[in-house]
């Protein structure tokens, strides 16, 4: 049984569209999809897009993430390498960031050390106690600064012997016969 229409076919967009109606629908069609493009590439790629399309009788329709403005300062500035998020950062600012981030490792590392020292003291003290586990310390003896660690140390002990207990109470899988 032969087709009765052609179906969706590729158009040839490089030809002019003669009749001027047919051209205007053809425009009107087109622009949307074009944007939607733009758009999708923004999101996708995370890069910066700008479309201007003009109609036949020179009206202009734009599309810009972030905006079209933005997108076409950046090209006119002097052709420097764009900055993301369209900030001009200068180098005293840039050199100010990497001070901060600085100080901010170099206070992470303090405080991991800190955190190290304070659960050797717990152990230490479980140690000297005698007993056969570090959770039987008594609580009311460590100081403010080794409560967190001892609770945090709790948990996670909780956690893991519920994950034992579940593995045991968990029926063994059947093996499937191949």
């Amino acid at each position: 049984m032969p087709k009765k229409t052609a179906g969706r076919q590729r158009i040839d967009t490089t030809k002019l569209i003669e009749d001027r109606a047919q051209r205007q629908v053809t425009f009107s069609k087109r622009r949307p999809t074009l944007f939607a493009y733009a758009a999708d590439l923004s999101a996708c790629f995370g890069v910066d897009t700008a479309v201007v399309v003009f109609s036949e009788s020179g009206t202009a329709f734009a599309f810009g993430s972030p905006s079209v403005d933005a997108v076409l300062r950046r090209l006119k500035d002097d052709g420097r390498e764009p900055l993301p998020g369209d900030a001009a950062l200068d180098l005293g600012d840039l050199a100010a960031r990497r001070r901060e981030l600085k100080e901010a490792e170099a206070l992470a590392a303090a405080e991991k050390a800190r955190m190290k020292a304070i659960g050797g003291k717990v152990k230490l003290a479980v140690a000297e106690a005698g007993r056969a586990g570090w959770w039987e310390d008594d609580a009311g003896a460590l100081g403010e600064a080794e409560l967190p660690e001892f609770e945090r140390a709790l948990r996670k002990l909780r956690a893991a012997v519920r994950c034992l207990v579940d593995k045991k109470a968990a029926p063994p899988a059947a093996d499937a016969p191949a």
